[in-house]
């Protein structure tokens, strides 16, 4: 079955599990480099687990995505993250910060072209998308678009949160709500050619 074939009224937890969560999990390859998308919370879950994989040697460059200023600090999410990032210990060499964006395709896009700005694309290279597990397909969808005449391999990072992790997000209001919009939202940009339709494995 694919994506464009669902109707918002077939949603349930099984489906949600499989178009949001199925398929996810990081599988430690070493990564060219993560993207890390801004949020206002993302300096608590993304980033220091983007860090712990960057201090394993996993990761060689992080670009911090995000231009809604985070009220508690008045400037905005890239900026935020990356005083972040290197008071957990991310050599500022590394780490590059995209200030402009306001959608995860904006993220997307506004990442590429610091990659290529910067010479750090090339042939085969894997780029990591770090955002919350619930967030993830449509951000690797989007990713995938953006990057398609580059010949990259985009994949999962997760960095999760406590309310809409896998094993969580059925079992709180928040979670359910966030999991069930952001199918929502899937189906939606599929219908109207925002993303690429894809395949779901059958469901029970």
């Amino acid at each position: 079955m694919k994506v464009s074939q669902i109707t918002k009224e077939q949603i349930n937890d099984e489906l949600v599990d499989k178009i949001l969560y199925e398929g996810m999990e990081y599988k430690q390859q070493p990564i060219d480099v993560a993207i890390i998308l801004g949020s206002s919370k993302a300096h608590t879950y993304r980033l220091p687990y983007a860090v712990n994989v960057y201090k394993k040697g996993l990761i060689s460059k992080i670009i911090v995505s995000g231009g809604r200023v985070i009220e508690s600090s008045g400037i905005g999410e890239g900026e935020f993250l990356k005083e972040k990032a290197i008071e957990q210990g991310v050599d500022k060499e590394d780490i590059f910060v995209e200030r402009e964006a306001m959608t995860t395709w904006e993220n997307m896009q506004f990442s590429r072209e610091i990659i290529i700005k910067n010479g750090l694309l090339k042939e085969a290279m894997n780029v990591a998308i770090v955002t919350s597990s619930f967030h993830m397909r449509r951000s690797l969808v989007i990713a995938k678009r953006i990057f398609e005449n580059d010949n990259v391999k985009i994949i999962s990072l997760p960095g999760e949160d406590n309310s809409t992790r896998r094993a969580k997000w059925f079992t709180n209001d928040n979670g359910r709500a966030r999991a069930i919009g952001e199918v929502e939202k899937i189906i939606d940009y599929v219908c109207q050619g925002r993303i690429d339709d894809f395949e779901i494995r059958q469901l029970k």
